[in-house]
Parts: C-alpha cells; sequence; structure tokens
C-alpha cells in the first residue's frame, strides 16, 4: 500500500473514531503534539485538545458520527469532506437540548508525520447547525 493510502485510512479512522467515542484509536493515530488550526475555546493543546473537542461533540450529539464524503492526498497532505451526523441531546453553541437530527458539513486539511496526523486544520457549518437547531440568527440592520 502507498503512502496516499495509509494517509487517507488514517485520516477515514480518526473521523470514525471520533463517531465512535474512541479515544484510544485517537491516541495512535494523532501525534502527542498534534497542532489543531481551529481550536474551541478553551481547548488544550496537542491531542489532548482534539480528545476535548471529540469528547464535548458527543456530550451534545451522543449518536454523532461523520461519513466521508471525499478524501484526496498528495505528499504529506489530506484533505477531507465529512458530513457529520446526529441528534443533539445535550447543549450546543449555547443551545439547549433538542433532540433534533442534524446534518453538518465540515472540511478538513491534515499533515502526516511519522504516520500520525500532526497538524489539523477543520471549517464546519456552524451556522447550518444553528439553523438546523431552530435557533434564531438575527442579522444585524446595518
Amino acid at each position: 500500500m502507498d503512502a496516499h493510502q495509509e494517509h487517507k485510512d488514517v485520516y477515514r479512522a480518526v473521523i470514525a473514531a471520533v463517531g465512535g467515542g474512541d479515544q484510544a484509536a485517537l491516541d495512535v493515530l494523532l501525534a502527542p503534539d498534534l497542532i489543531d488550526h481551529n481550536p474551541m475555546p478553551d481547548q488544550a493543546p496537542g491531542i489532548i485538545g482534539f480528545q476535548q473537542w471529540a469528547s464535548a461533540v458527543r456530550s451534545s450529539f451522543p449518536d454523532f458520527r461523520g461519513n466521508v464524503e471525499l478524501v484526496l492526498a498528495e505528499g504529506n497532505l489530506v484533505a477531507g469532506h465529512v458530513t457529520w451526523q446526529g441528534t443533539q441531546r445535550g447543549w450546543f453553541l449555547g443551545v439547549p437540548p433538542s433532540d433534533r437530527l442534524v446534518k453538518i458539513g465540515a472540511f478538513h486539511i491534515v499533515r502526516f508525520s511519522g504516520g500520525r496526523i500532526a497538524e489539523w486544520w477543520g471549517t464546519a457549518d456552524l451556522l447550518g447547525a444553528l439553523q438546523q437547531l431552530g435557533a434564531q440568527v438575527v442579522r444585524h440592520p446595518g
């Protein structure tokens, strides 16, 4: 198997580990000193912070799962598009539990070093998630 396929497989495994709440798998797949370029507020650095994010999202959406829609690899980088899905059972971005099913599109770029993910960039459609939850989004009149 070539390095590109291995990198794609590791990326898919991280998405599956987040969805399955498998923190032990994240220990193997992510570098201990992982750099998360888009951390949540007050997120710890390194793999501990990524695990905090995964735990936080799963406490809001216990059935949270990711479906990898597209994954591309070049050099030591992987780009992926994921659709996350889950039922909101806990607070999320200031919105109380709604029991609504939410689908959130996300894009990631990850950099590998030594077979593990060393850097993670990500962006997700949080506005769309809030709208699906029925949150009031108010536009500034100006």
